[in-house]
């Protein structure tokens, strides 16, 4: 037998080959969305049929809208159903002799793929398309393609399939298949750049055509242990626009999209930042972190509050209650931020934001919690249920980090606590990202969003109305005021007439809006609907309503289906938001309904395709067919990049090492992240200790061998995985994992494959940048520091001569100097350093009289950085 693509080595038994040969992943572009279809090859190599069981992830606001499979020649097109339904229509084409494909979703950004009674020597082509939406970020388009699915924490009481699945997954560290990426991009205005930092990339722009472009990986990548980040700049990103879409089957779709751009008056806030310290988040995770805590305290404004608390499996906090800013807290609290590590253990995010939660609100100060946090936790959903009960008293921003944080978690935050979500990736620097956010906390929102729909009324664009089940009202002792048809027929897809008109989200479901942050609203039309001619967006701010008409114009005519997809997306979205408030009980039916007719996967919906053709030996030998695993790789950077062999661990499927430690049980399945499949409540704090003991060691930077030597000074267990299903067919089995590229394999590190990319550490502009600001005052005035001599290659006996011939204070002349260098040889950052400089203006005119000496002293002080500069 030739073995060919991941092979998992089992102790019993020889390697077992799983199949997957390539994959391919084609993008379209347009505009603000994007249509991405996803290729998997594979080829069975065994003797026997097997059934290959995977997990894969995708971005978190997107839809499966179609599912293909092609074997042997043959191409079968999935269908969405029930997932019931859908389930028993894939058991009973494995049974009768059939090969057969099932899709269902199990997170919002976390999918289940099966592959069920693929014949021995056969070939397989697996291809998902969905839709999504891209994110604005100052000038710029990002896009992005999730690629792996990080080691998730599974809190010891989330006992759900979804967490079971999550704690599964096998990791591994090998492949010997190749991965295709290739996209076409066509923007609304002309395309300045196409950049990704996370990968190289081969950009194909045209003058003459300057709306589009194409973008391929520009190397051979045989694995993907990170996700890929594009940026696309164009001229004009914030164009408000109504683009409208035309179906096959006559059907409208549009689309207002709109980046608003409105200054008003800061409020008063008290922020806290809560970091998460888990074990996943060591090495460049834990440094991302310290980094964005040193420029969010260093751009605070002078009358707020602040506090610094870290999550893991313990919870811990700088100050018992927020401090009122000044300069020993801010002295207080950059020590602090030095000074943390990823040493708190697991992902136990829940705990630490009812804390806060619960803490007495400042009187006249609106409370923002930051999290920053990779996202890697089983329990997302009770995380989101507890944002969206506390969003009336606290708004929540979250800032994603690492090369896999979990985008439903991050962005959920957001949205549930009507705040916002970026992301950045281990190569990408977080000082803009974090000055984006604070000001997005530091200014109101606005909120109370209505769309006024030319030729609608109010009326038409709300989603249906919320009913509650009929109940019995018969004064019987048999079912008095208990729901009527208590056991209702699972809900099949059965078509029920097209409203006219439909708004997604609807007008009382519109998230807050905020200065330069991506607003998409949709609106769905029957075929013999009015077409609007345009659209006015109202909005309710501290100043008074803002308001802005859109028409719509003929050039933004599209054909096809993807904003269709969206908007029934984004409707499936607020219907699932208004069930986990238990707002909606017909949610899942409508969500059904929703799905079966714009053909989406969902929380109750899935894709299976069956094979027509009956092969006989499928139906005789179905009983012993295998179930295989399409183990991950972990995602770069994890928990410090030590890799599974650096941890002493096998690869797929791993050895579980189970630390015991009085009555905990740690499961470590490839990483220093802790998965407790049993806790007692009743522990004293001293197993806390062990854990840390344990982690100290396991985390201690040394050669693999070493890290495997010393696990035998721990407690330890070393015990096998489960035994693998030899025999089932089980639709509900959820102990198989995967990734949406199969496996994938060791990726050199990023820096060694792109030198170029990489600039040496402390001779950016941004490292310089963090340098002076480290020199700064809590009320922005800056000390004269050697930083500054080496910034401007002089001496501080230099700088303190020109002062004085200006007849300055140090602390006024540093001050000026201080901006003048930003404004000059930091000017391309100016969006990072706008709020550190808009303090040291405000204290520089306090500081300076009579009134408009502070202009003679920039001045001056721009003068002295230019000749130094020999500018």
């Amino acid at each position: 037998m030739t073995c060919c693509g991941l092979i998992i080595e089992r102790a019993d038994r020889e390697p077992i080959p799983v199949p997957l040969t390539g994959v391919s992943v084609q993008a379209r572009i347009i505009d603000l969305v994007a249509e991405v279809t996803i290729q998997q090859r594979y080829v069975n190599k065994e003797n026997q049929p097997i059934e290959a069981v995977y997990l894969f992830p995708l971005d978190e606001g997107a839809g499966i809208c179609k599912f293909t499979a092609e074997v042997d020649g043959r191409v079968i097109e999935g269908v969405v159903k029930e997932t019931k339904e859908a389930r028993e229509d894939y058991d009973e084409a494995i049974q009768s002799g059939h090969s057969a494909f099932l899709v269902e979703e199990k997170l919002p950004d976390v999918f289940k793929a099966k592959v069920g009674n693929l014949a021995a020597g056969s070939g397989a082509k697996i291809s998902l398309t969905y839709v999504t939406e891209l994110k604005v970020e100052g000038k710029e388009i990002r896009f992005y393609l999730p690629t792996t699915i990080a080691p998730r924490y599974v809190p010891s009481s989330d006992k759900s399939s979804t967490a079971a699945d999550l704690a599964s997954i096998q990791y591994t560290d090998q492949s010997n298949y190749q991965v295709d990426f290739n996209a076409s991009v066509r923007m609304a205005s002309a395309i300045k750049e196409i950049r990704c930092p996370t990968h190289k990339i081969a950009v194909n722009l045209d003058a003459a055509t300057p709306l589009n472009g194409t973008f391929h990986l520009d190397n051979v990548v045989t694995s993907m242990d990170r996700d890929l980040v594009f940026y696309i700049q164009v001229a004009e990103p914030n164009q408000p626009r109504l683009i409208h879409e035309k179906s096959p089957n006559g059907t409208t779709a549009v689309m207002l999209s709109l980046v608003p751009t409105f200054k008003l008056a800061e409020q008063k806030t008290e922020l806290i930042f809560l970091v998460d310290r888990s074990g996943s988040m060591d090495g460049p995770g834990i440094g991302q972190a310290k980094q964005a805590l040193k420029l969010f305290l260093h751009s605070l404004p002078l009358d707020c509050y602040v506090n610094i608390a870290g999550f893991g499996n313990t919870y811990e906090e700088l100050f018992p209650a927020s401090r009122k800013y000044d300069e020993v807290v801010l002295n207080t609290a950059k020590a602090y931020a030095g000074k943390i590590d990823a040493d708190l253990g697991g992902t136990e995010i829940l705990r630490p934001l009812e804390i806060i939660f619960k803490k007495p609100l400042i009187e006249g100060y609106l409370r923002q919690v930051f999290v920053l946090t990779d996202g890697e936790v089983s329990n997302a959903d009770e995380v989101l249920s507890l944002v969206r009960r506390h969003n009336g008293q606290a708004r929540v921003f979250a800032l994603g980090l690492g090369s896999s944080a979990s985008h439903h978690l991050v962005e959920g935050m957001a949205r549930a606590g009507n705040g916002t979500a970026l992301f950045a990736s281990l190569e990408e620097r977080l000082e803009k990202k974090v000055m984006q956010q604070l000001q997005d906390a530091l200014q109101p929102s606005l909120t109370d969003i209505k769309i006024k729909w030319e030729g609608h009324g109010e009326t038409e664009q709300q989603s249906d109305a919320v009913t509650s089940r009929p109940v019995q009202t018969e004064k019987t002792l048999m079912g008095y005021g208990k729901p009527l048809n208590a056991d209702p027929a699972p809900e099949a897809c059965v078509e029920t007439p097209e409203k006219k008109f439909r708004q997604a989200p609807c007008n009382s479901m519109i998230p807050a809006v905020f200065d330069g942050r991506h607003l998409i609203v949709y609106a769905l039309l029957a075929e013999d609907a009015h077409l609007p001619k345009w659209a006015e967006v109202v909005a309710v701010s501290p100043d008074g309503p803002l308001t802005l008409k859109i028409n719509l114009v003929d050039s933004n005519l599209e054909q096809g289906q993807i904003i269709h997809s969206l908007a029934a997306r984004k409707l499936i979205q607020a219907l699932q938001d208004r069930e986990e408030n238990n707002e909606d009980t017909n949610a899942k039916k409508e969500i059904v309904q929703l799905g079966c007719r714009y053909g989406l996967a969902s929380r109750y919906t899935s894709y299976v395709a069956v094979d027509p053709k009956v092969q006989k030996e499928l139906k005789e030998s179905w009983m012993m067919m295998k179930s295989r695993d399409v183990p991950l790789h972990l995602a770069h950077g994890w928990g410090g990049g030590f890799g599974l062999q650096a941890m002493g661990l096998r690869c797929a499927p791993p050895v579980a090492m189970a630390v015991v430690g009085h009555n905990h049980v740690y499961c470590l399945s490839g990483g220093p992240e802790t998965m407790p499949f049993a806790m007692n409540d009743d522990d004293d704090d001293d197993d806390d200790d062990d854990y840390s003991d344990m982690r100290e060691k396991m985390l201690r930077r040394s050669s693999p061998s070493q890290k495997a030597m010393e696990c035998d000074d721990l407690d330890v267990e070393l015990m096998p995985p489960p035994p693998m299903q030899e025999d089932s067919i089980d639709s509900d089995s959820d102990n198989v994992p995967g990734s949406m590229f199969g496996g994938t394999a060791n990726f050199s590190d990023f820096t060694e494959n792109h030198p170029e990319a990489i600039e040496t550490e402390g001779n950016t502009d941004d490292d310089k940048l963090m340098k002076l600001v480290s020199s700064q005052n809590f009320d922005g005035s800056f000390k004269l520091e050697t930083t500054f001599a080496s910034l401007l290659d002089t001496t501080l006996d230099d700088i303190k001569q020109s002062g004085l011939e200006h007849s300055y204070s140090e602390l006024v002349w540093a001050t000026a100097v201080a901006l003048a260098y930003m404004s000059i040889a930091l000017i391309d950052l100016q969006d990072t350093w706008i709020l550190v400089a808009k303090k040291a203006e405000s204290w520089l005119r306090s500081s300076l009289q009579p009134t408009g000496e502070d202009v003679t002293c920039t001045k001056a002080a721009q003068d002295f950085v230019r000749s130094k500069l020999h500018l």
